[in-house]
């Protein structure tokens, strides 16, 4: 009899024990980003997901719509064809704050340290991050990619602009509200929202050298040295508003406005002089201007009183 009774356990025991195994994000503090990396589909197991949260299944560069709130049984037979696939976690209700770093070095006098700081981000467009994480093929990544898009975007930035070792480390506060307009439409477009970004403190600069920046100028170079810059909607609306069929008034002669190019300050310049730049092609849309009373840089392609046919 006993032999019987031991015999039916184990085969019942593998039934009992086949619970199916709860799949779920395991996100550090400030986390955004968790993943599966080639999960066995054939394995019973189940999709937890925490409010503020979604997942994603990926199968071959393709992924599912959005799993939210809730419990999943990730059943092979509702997904066909396939026997594995990663599995994204999105956290959508936090805000990252994380350490970014330049590899950036001007090119007539290098930086004694690099140029860093931190930056805050949330998510606001889960699709968007899920699709951007697929073109890089980066879901191994997690949260490292977030901070290598901030990175890569700060590094192309100060290489296209030119910007010089004077400007970084006199000019800290408004290279920070300059990256920070720049990073918040990028980053936007990848469905992540910029909250706040700063470059680390660094040794002040000679007093000479002070000196002779504050006598060269008085404004300051990329942007007004505040902090309250225009917020990334601003400049949204501001686009949104340059296309229009209301006649345009005749350009001002006043020299009020500065741009940057290859890193430097240029102005003032009328509009006309503006419109001139422009006309030649050595202004683009997309290339920051700035006007007296304007408490941000913004695009060329902003101000609406151009002509940019």
């Amino acid at each position: 009899m006993k032999g019987l009774f031991d015999t039916l356990l184990n085969k019942i025991r593998p039934i009992v024990s086949a619970r199916p195994r709860v799949l779920a994000a395991h996100f550090p503090p400030d986390g955004l980003l968790y993943h599966y990396s080639q999960y066995n589909l054939l394995e019973s197991s189940t999709l937890h997901i925490d409010a503020g949260q979604v997942a994603y299944l990926i199968i071959n560069e393709q992924y599912t719509p959005a799993y939210r709130e809730g419990e999943y049984p990730l059943d092979p037979d509702n997904i066909p064809q396939t026997e594995t696939a990663d599995i994204l976690f999105l956290n959508t209700v936090a805000i990252a704050n994380r350490l970014w770093q330049s590899a950036y070095q001007p090119s007539q006098r290098p930086l004694d340290q690099p140029l860093s700081g931190t930056y805050s981000v949330s998510i606001h467009d889960a699709d968007a991050v899920c699709r951007t994480v697929i073109e890089h093929q980066a879901i191994n990544l997690d949260d490292e990619l977030i901070d290598q898009w901030v990175s890569y975007t700060i590094d192309h930035t100060l290489i296209n602009e030119h910007i010089s070792a004077d400007d970084i480390e006199n000019q800290a506060e408004a290279l920070q509200n300059f990256l920070k307009a720049r990073l918040r439409t990028q980053l936007n477009a990848q469905g992540l929202t910029l909250h706040d970004l700063r470059i680390g403190r660094r040794p002040p600069a000679a007093k000479a050298e002070r000196e002779r920046r504050a006598a060269y100028t008085e404004t300051p170079v990329f942007a007004p040295a505040r902090e309250n810059a225009a917020p990334a909607a601003t400049i949204a609306v501001a686009n949104s508003a340059t296309v229009s069929d209301t006649p345009r008034s005749p350009l001002s002669e006043d020299k009020i406005y500065y741009r940057v190019h290859h890193g430097q300050q240029i102005g003032p310049l009328s509009a006309l002089d503006i419109q001139k730049l422009i006309d030649e092609g050595q202004i683009l849309a997309r290339d920051l201007l700035w006007q007296k009373g304007m408490t941000a840089w913004l695009p060329a392609q902003a101000f609406s009183h151009f002509n940019w046919n």
